[in-house]
């Protein structure tokens, strides 16, 4: 019997990468993927702490809620910008104001409610 191509099986063009043994599939996690030396790779953005800079600025202190709220959103900003380094140093601010605002509320609930238990009326 004659083949047009050669016997089934026989490749006319030789030994290619596409029809060559196939090697099998590799096992196990992928590797991570190289980037250059100093590039930090970051999955996800950092904790921003919006939402409890809100809270704060709305039942403790507003001043310092305000600024806790400001470097909330720069985090975001910076990560969106690819600032990933200006984006953990905003969250970290954000964090300290949130604390701040929160300890400041609870100075001031304290000092009313010994006010108010000593009787300060003033009647």
């Amino acid at each position: 019997m004659a083949y047009p191509q050669g016997p089934p099986g026989e490749d006319w063009g030789g030994n290619t990468p596409w029809n060559s043994q196939s090697q099998p599939p590799p096992t196990g996690p992928p590797p991570p993927p190289q980037y250059a030396p100093g590039y930090q790779q970051y999955a996800r953005p950092p904790q921003n702490y919006l939402v409890p800079a809100i809270l704060v600025t709305l039942l403790c202190f507003l001043p310092t809620g305000i600024a806790a709220i400001v470097f909330a959103t720069q985090a975001n900003a910076k990560f969106n910008s690819g600032d990933y380094a200006g984006a953990e140093q905003a969250a970290g601010k954000a964090k300290l104001w949130t604390f701040i605002s929160l300890g400041v509320g609870l100075f001031v609930l304290l000092i009313v409610v010994i006010s108010s238990a000593s009787g300060g009326g003033g009647y």
